[in-house]
């Protein structure tokens, strides 16, 4: 694939938006270099953390390979029976999604897991089911959001925008979060634009959540996330909730003002019920 216009390193990107800021843990090593990482140096990352497949095999990065023959040689198929991660080099999407695994291992590898089992159940030339496209779309776009009291969620699912991102723009970080997962929506982090919208998984946890360690935090996540998904509490895309990304307090450059939460054409209200999926 040919490489972007922004594919070019920039071993400052965890200071150029608070977008970066769930990621700053696990991407810090990789900021002392002034070139590119190598597959060597990402591959030492993932055996200092112990990366594993679902089934137990360490997840090594290698060069991305030629087109698959055959089931065994797919990407998903490589990652679960060999523990290949196929990584293109001097590429922005495919070092946000070996920085991914680095933070969020287990539900990574329960995201594979999920794609693998599917692809070799499926008939050949048939659609991807509900469940994998749901499993892209999380896996590419996804985030969670956390909060200490329910009623916050609720905000979200309703889609009550202003209530939550202006009037409340006091209780994030405090009592709600959001932590980006989705690999794209990192890359598209570099260059922020309005119209980025995430699709998320709502959980509520009990205070005293967010008095941990910010590393913590996302372990702790990292366990519940990968069990919602090898539960299969998810079974399509309409159970991940639409967030408007740049609308988290801090998040955008321009005026977080009552007129930006007020365009309906970014801020959409909503047409349906929400989604009933809720996680604890």
């Amino acid at each position: 694939m040919a490489k972007t216009t922004i594919d070019t390193w920039n071993p400052a990107f965890l200071e150029s938006s608070p977008l970066f800021t769930s990621l700053r843990e696990v991407a810090q090593p990789f900021t002392q270099h002034r070139q590119w990482p190598t597959l060597e140096q990402l591959a030492e990352e993932f055996r200092k953390r112990n990366i594993q497949s679902h089934n137990n095999i360490q997840i090594k990065p290698v060069a991305q390979g030629e087109a698959p023959e055959k089931f065994e040689d797919h990407y998903e198929s490589r990652i679960y029976l060999k523990g290949e991660l196929q990584t293109r080099l001097e590429n922005w999407h495919d070092f946000f999604n070996a920085a991914a695994w680095l933070q969020f291992p287990k539900t990574k590898a329960a995201l594979n897991c999920l794609h693998f089992e599917n692809s070799k159940s499926r008939e050949a030339g048939s659609n991807r089911s509900p469940l994998e496209n749901a499993i892209t779309l999380f896996d590419e776009c996804g985030a969670i959001i956390v909060a200490d009291n329910e009623n916050y969620l609720e905000l979200i699912r309703n889609h009550q925008w202003k209530e939550i991102f202006c009037d409340k723009k006091h209780i994030w970080g405090k009592n709600i979060q959001c932590y980006i997962f989705g690999h794209a929506m990192h890359e598209k982090a570099l260059a922020p634009y309005l119209g980025m919208t995430s699709h998320t998984l709502l959980i509520n946890k009990p205070e005293g959540f967010f008095s941990q360690p910010e590393h913590q935090q996302v372990k702790n996540l990292d366990i519940q996330v990968s069990e919602i998904w090898s539960n299969k509490v998810i079974e399509k895309t309409k159970d991940l909730q639409p967030l408007p990304l740049l609308g988290v307090p801090s998040w955008w450059n321009g005026r977080q003002n009552e007129s930006f939460y007020n365009d309906k054409s970014y801020f959409r209200p909503l047409r349906k019920k929400p989604s009933a999926v809720s996680c604890r």
